[in-house]
């Protein structure tokens, strides 16, 4: 009886560890330039979710050298509609878009940025998808964004370099 105690502790201790060392080495968050403006200054960045279960939450954004962006919001929208590239979330133009603040917003399972262009690339995407990208603006040119996100018990790190 001890022995099969023993083993089944082991075998828990384990799959945690291995599930850890998943999310670790095959990150479930992803993320990629999309447009810039402005000499790098308003930055477009299409992020997902690549797992089929589970929700991730956006904790933070920082740019270049960790400093705090002077706005970031996420914009949720889907396929037919897209994003829209600005910084001045109550304008005219924007009013049309979805912007939400960083902890208002879950990304879904499989919104993953690049399956879901693949998809509207061979013409099978549903065009209603949610689609989700974080639009941010600096006073300075923007070189580097860093996301810190939270899936389930896990928090990770994204950095993207910005061209």
């Amino acid at each position: 009886m001890k022995r099969i105690l023993i083993i089944c502790i082991s075998l828990v201790i384990v799959l945690f560890a291995a599930g850890y060392l998943c999310l670790k080495f095959l990150p479930p968050f992803t993320a990629i330039q999309s447009a810039s403006a402005m000499e790098n200054q308003i930055v477009l960045v299409d992020v997902g979710n690549n797992y089929p279960f589970g929700d991730i939450q956006i904790q933070d954004v920082m740019v270049n050298n960790n400093s705090k962006p002077s706005k970031a919001k996420v914009q949720v929208s889907n396929h037919s509609k897209g994003f829209i590239i600005s910084d001045n979330f109550d304008g005219e133009e924007a009013r049309e878009y979805s912007f939400k603040d960083l902890d208002e917003v879950m990304l879904k399972p499989k919104t993953n940025p690049k399956e879901q262009l693949k998809e509207v690339n061979e013409g099978k995407a549903d065009k209603a998808a949610i689609i989700y990208a974080i639009t941010l603006s600096h006073e300075e040119p923007v070189h580097k964004v860093i996301i810190k996100y939270r899936y389930l018990f896990y928090e990770g790190e994204m950095e993207l370099s910005i061209d």
